[in-house]
């Protein structure tokens, strides 16, 4: 019998996509997207530590997530401009990067290729807070 996959259900914090200590990265086109993933996984990242999300899933999963979410969430919490910005970018065309970065170390260097690369946006999300880089 065939071994079912499943993809791994994304990282939420109340009911809304969370990934605490990674970096989100939007650029303009997939390529320099896919040149910022492999240049990661070149300087050492897993292959699991760097994800690369297209156009139509950010706009879908992003869509999804602020459909459902509490009034309440909304109009306190970061995470909700967050996702509003990620679907923004999406609607505009822009591919994600998600890239594992706990420490402050590890997110200097992910936005050192991310500014040789040519970024539009970035944004680190630690345990209460996303903050734009």
């Amino acid at each position: 019998m065939a071994k079912q996959t499943e993809q791994p259900k994304p990282p939420t914090q109340f009911g809304i996509f969370y990934p605490r200590g990674y970096v989100v990265v939007a650029f303009s086109t997939a390529e320099d997207a896919q040149r910022m993933q492999w240049s990661l996984i070149e300087g050492g990242y897993a292959e699991d530590d760097v994800k690369l999300l297209d156009t139509q899933r950010v706009l879908e999963g992003a869509s999804a997530d602020l459909e459902q979410l509490n009034p309440l969430v909304r109009a306190l919490g970061a995470e909700a401009q967050a996702t509003e910005s990620h679907r923004a970018g999406a609607e505009a065309g822009h591919t994600f990067v998600v890239a594992y970065a706990p420490s402050d170390l590890e997110t200097g260097r992910v936005m050192n290729v991310a500014r040789r690369i040519g970024y539009l946006k970035a944004q680190k999300y630690d345990r209460f807070s996303v903050t734009d880089l």
